[in-house]
């Protein structure tokens, strides 16, 4: 079989490539760089092989002519693929009864028409994007190849292209005395807007060792989906996950915005807790101009005496000699007034805390807002994805890779390959030949001999 033959003698060229290459003298990183690339050029060359001789059982199968008729013999095609750029020929049919035309061999291998990338390096794409820039993950993917380079509006393709998988549904559901629900939102521009790209994640609390991080913590992101869809996906999920009849106690923590509220209607017995952090920024906000007045607001906090806080923030506006600073003392007031129940439950609580804000900064910002850019709604969505694929600690190449059509396996070619083995004397010796039947063994001594004999002396399968 061809394949067998050709994989036989590359493995010699490879070989002897490399040794001649080190016979020259060299250091090791070329002799890597060197390698690479051999290997690259053997598995176009294998692949190559592969596609056009499962093109070749296809014509030669009494299955398909009873279906199909050929239409075109040795039409060209061209893939991007891990390895290089892949040409190959195969056959044009058309179907007997259905008139459908199609490249059988492309839908053996599961490659779609008109691409000119294979799904892996686009899985590779997508997962460097989520990342790097577009053109820093076209380069990634190419520093060892430049055959790979592709433009980057290869690579939004890719990113846009990207779907998450469903999950499974476990066997059996967990069964916590806690739950802890934490949002907040980075701003982005999206078409030339403003817009938020919201974070929601549970845990089910904060472990210590081997270091602080909190325990079975899920991820969820999105752009464009309203507040109420978005927090039913959070709700499936847990419901899905976890026996909530045995939930004990639900906590909802976050700045108070009115998407994150929306939380509570689909989280009915959850208890709000308003982040910490925001309060004493709003608080810092208002007294910039009378900070003595900090200590006393704070008090009245901590004794959920909403009347002293009250007092001391109208004080603050009585002080407040410009227009600017009035506003933000009225901004902090209804901010309190709105969220006080929020406020007495983290005093009533203070045990839960909220790290919404770094996760934010390091899950969405990171990659979408903390640098000048600009996104399109599906660009956004489809990147704030995969940012909490890789925080859920999963394979955004994977995922890639599951929403991709599945490509059938190809029974054909492995039976003829396995009947290919059969027909060889001694399996375990695949690749040896008889010495005498070699001339070159008879010769001088020169880096092919050793490369020849070296292979004579292992077990090639």
């Amino acid at each position: 079989m061809d394949i067998i033959r050709l994989a036989e003698a590359k493995s010699l060229s490879v070989t002897e490539k490399v040794l001649n290459f080190l016979g020259h003298g060299c250091s090791f990183p070329a002799f890597l760089a060197q390698h690479k690339q051999e290997l690259d050029g053997f598995g176009v060359d294998l692949a190559k092989a592969c596609l056009e001789s499962l093109d070749q059982e296809l014509r030669d199968s009494m299955t398909r002519k009873q279906e199909w008729t050929v239409v075109r013999n040795n039409d060209r095609k061209e893939i991007l693929t891990p390895f290089g750029l892949l040409s190959y020929t195969r056959s044009y049919y058309r179907h007997k009864e259905s008139k459908e035309y199609c490249y059988l061999v492309d839908e053996k291998a599961g490659i779609t028409p008109h691409s000119r990338v294979c799904s892996e390096l686009k899985a590779e794409l997508a997962a460097a994007c989520g990342e790097m820039s577009y053109e820093k993950a076209t380069r990634q993917l190419s520093r060892y190849n430049p055959a790979l380079k592709v433009s980057k509006q290869t690579a939004g393709n890719c990113v846009k292209a990207f779907q998450a998988k469903p999950l499974a549904e476990p066997s059996e559901k967990r069964q916590v005395d806690k739950l802890y629900l934490e949002a907040d939102e980075d701003h982005l521009k999206v078409g030339g807007r403003s817009a938020q790209a919201r974070l929601v994640y549970f845990h089910e609390g904060v472990a210590e060792h081997p270091r602080r991080h909190l325990t079975n913590a899920r991820y969820f992101t999105t752009v464009q989906k309203k507040p109420e869809e978005f927090w039913f996906e959070v709700w499936d999920y847990l419901e899905a996950h976890y026996d909530l009849d045995s939930l004990q106690e639900l906590y909802l923590s976050g700045d108070g915005a009115s998407w994150i509220r929306t939380g509570q209607e689909c989280f009915p017995d959850s208890i709000f807790i308003l982040d910490k952090f925001h309060l004493s920024k709003a608080i810092v906000a208002a007294t910039a101009h009378a900070p003595a007045l900090r200590k006393e607001i704070y008090r009245g906090i901590r004794q959920r005496n909403k009347q002293h806080v009250m007092r001391y923030l109208a004080e603050a506006l009585e002080l407040a000699v410009t227009e600017p600073r009035q506003k933000r003392v009225l901004a902090t007031i209804k901010y309190i007034e709105n969220n006080w129940d929020g406020i007495e439950n983290g005093v009533q609580n203070p045990h839960v805390g909220c790290s919404a804000e770094g996760h934010v900064s390091h899950i969405l910002s990171a990659r979408l807002s903390s640098r000048p850019m600009a996104w399109s709604k599906q660009g956004a969505e489809k990147m704030a994805s995969i940012r909490s694929v890789r925080a859920n600690g999963e394979s955004v190449k994977d995922h890639y890779l599951a929403m991709c059509r599945p490509a059938p396996v190809i029974v054909e070619l492995k039976e003829q390959v396995k009947k290919e083995l059969k027909r060889l004397s001694r399996k375990r010796n695949l690749g040896r030949e008889n010495l005498n039947n070699v001339p070159i063994y008879s010769g001088d001594g020169n880096l092919t001999r050793m490369a020849l004999k070296g292979l004579n002396s292992i077990t090639a399968v």
